[in-house]
């Protein structure tokens, strides 16, 4: 009996590398394509929901967003993020404040244009289960861990649509990010000022420059 569960230990040991090297090559392959299809896109519009849950945070919204290259503006019921792709204006709704800070320091928050590509750099990728026919789930883990603000990504893939339905952050600091798409559709006009703050619009707000 002991030399069978030896053998079976075994046996164990040299499948596994395999078994997660072909789920690698799965994973990879639902990437690339889902890769492929969102670059075909020049702007993207979503409606989503959205869940932070930390030690010291708890909520939940539900929104739209916009994106543009490297632009992008979401709203929610208390805040409207405006990214240009040097500088991000937050303004608080019930505070009636603006801050307005460059998009390098921004630490935290949510940023569409990378939720929407964040497989492309700095992960390894394992292909986790098929959640219903079609639909994936797929974990990303940081390449370099020290450097990282994320600890493990979930992605939830329409591998049919060759689209996100759900992201999942667990970030360094325990905080869980759900980031779930309801709707999505590409390829509608938006002018480049939709991302930029315009204070004309927004009378009596007060800016806080961190610039």
């Amino acid at each position: 009996m002991r030399k069978m569960w030896t053998l079976l230990m075994m046996s164990g040991m040299f499948i596994s590398p395999f078994a997660q090297v072909d789920d690698a090559q799965k994973a990879k392959k639902i990437l690339d394509e889902l890769s492929a299809e969102t670059k075909t896109y020049k702007t993207v519009t979503i409606d989503f929901k959205l869940s932070i849950k930390g030690t010291e945070v708890n909520s939940s919204s539900s929104g739209k967003a916009y994106t543009k290259g490297k632009n992008f503006y979401y709203e929610t019921e208390d805040r409207k993020v405006f990214g240009d792709g040097k500088t991000v204006w937050t303004y608080l709704v019930e505070e009636n404040e603006c801050y307005i800070d460059n998009l390098e320091e921004v630490d935290g928050g949510i940023n569409p244009t990378e939720l929407l590509n964040i497989w492309e750099k700095n992960f390894k990728y394992l292909y986790s289960k098929e959640v219903t026919a079609g639909v994936h789930e797929i974990k990303l883990f940081p390449i370099d861990t020290k450097k990282s603000k994320y600890h493990t990504v979930v992605l939830t893939v329409d591998s049919n649509k060759k689209r996100i339905n759900k992201v999942v952050i667990k970030t360094n600091d325990n905080v869980m990010i759900q980031f779930t798409i309801t709707n999505l559709v590409p390829n509608t006009d938006i002018s480049d000022e939709s991302f930029k703050w315009n204070k004309a619009k927004f009378k009596g707000v007060t800016e806080i420059d961190n610039r």
